[in-house]
């Protein structure tokens, strides 16, 4: 996939670097890649840093495979700013961190529309929180629910007893696996795929690019299946300390990363989900998936009462921008999440 850059990004890159060069300053960017320095995601960054010269900033780049050892890091100081899941996100910027939400966006068009508010200049107080501020949100992906036995993933009922892998400091996916019955087996971004492949777990939610990335092939064998129901949308987010950074640094990256991001990020994440094979895949009838969107709109109003997982501000927005695309939900009537949406 993206194993070169392109060369409009290149000399994008190259001509700002030579208008901004009298004014640099040295800065770390933490890179959170499963892959490490040969991952996408890392390769994305590097045209980013080639961007952030024109505002000044020289990001060194520092490759990490364990997204808790580049937040701990960021967390102590050792890094100017990192690049994270925005699950990960959420305990550093409550907000922006609450766009990957269980099954709130549809489609990445609903996404699209919610990262082009989040980066406007109007939302920016809302992207900045004590010494944290939001530089810029790039789509990771759906996320689906892969099982070694694909007669249990169309109905969610049929989850009740499972074991179902946990990524640490996902509390929705815990309070959904609870609503079904399931039990919790708690996982970090770099055991999850193992612990499915070796069938220490009977089921794990992951996006598209786990499929050949983590080699879940492995585990899905001959009798396995990937639900075709979105289960959320990852987002890769950049966060700054920002006052190591000029005034207007985040706002100016944020809108750059949505203006030229989006595209670079939706090309690996169709060329990733276009790799796992048809036969794989599960559609649910529409009765079926009715039920499963009841199932996930409970979850979340139990996670909108509770108030301490979501803002319940991004709630209410992705509730909005839901029903403009599903309008006939039973939810979009309904007094949840804030309060009806039609």
């Amino acid at each position: 996939m993206l194993k070169k850059l392109t060369h409009a990004a290149l000399l994008t890159g190259a001509l700002a670097f030579s208008n901004g060069a009298a004014a640099m300053v040295d800065r770390t960017l933490c890179v959170f890649d499963v892959v490490g320095a040969n991952g996408d995601t890392y390769q994305m960054m590097k045209q980013y840093v080639l961007a952030a010269q024109q505002w000044g900033v020289n990001f060194k780049l520092k490759p990490y495979t364990d997204e808790a050892l580049a937040k701990g890091d960021f967390m102590a100081g050792h890094c100017d700013a990192v690049e994270l899941f925005g699950i990960a996100t959420r305990s550093i910027l409550k907000f922006p961190g609450s766009l990957d939400m269980m099954a709130a966006l549809p489609t990445y068009d609903g996404l699209n529309t919610a990262i082009a508010a989040l980066s406007a200049p109007n939302a920016a107080p809302l992207m900045k929180d004590g010494k944290y501020e939001n530089a810029g949100i790039i789509p990771g992906g759906k996320v689906y629910l892969f099982s070694h036995d694909r007669n249990t993933l169309d109905d969610w009922e049929k989850l009740a007893g499972k074991r179902i892998t946990v990524i640490s400091e996902d509390e929705q996916a815990v309070e959904m696996i609870k609503y079904v019955g399931g039990t919790v087996m708690p996982a970090s971004v770099s055991t999850f795929a193992g612990m499915f492949n070796s069938k220490s777990a009977d089921l794990s939610y992951a996006p598209g690019f786990a499929y050949q990335a983590l080699e879940m092939y492995k585990g899905l064998g001959e009798n396995g299946g990937i639900l075709r129901y979105n289960l959320g949308i990852l987002t890769f987010q950049v966060t700054l300390h920002h006052d190591r950074f000029p005034a207007e640094f985040a706002q100016q990256s944020r809108t750059w990363v949505y203006d030229n991001m989006w595209d670079v990020g939706m090309r690996v994440v169709e060329q990733a989900e276009a790799a796992i094979p048809t036969k794989y895949w599960v559609d649910l009838s529409a009765d079926k998936e009715a039920r499963y969107n009841s199932m996930f709109s409970d979850v979340r109003q139990r996670l909108y009462d509770a108030d301490k997982v979501y803002s319940r501000r991004m709630q209410t927005m992705l509730k909005t921008i839901r029903c403009r695309e599903l309008p006939d939900n039973a939810e979009c009537t309904r007094d949840t999440e804030g309060g009806p949406a039609i």
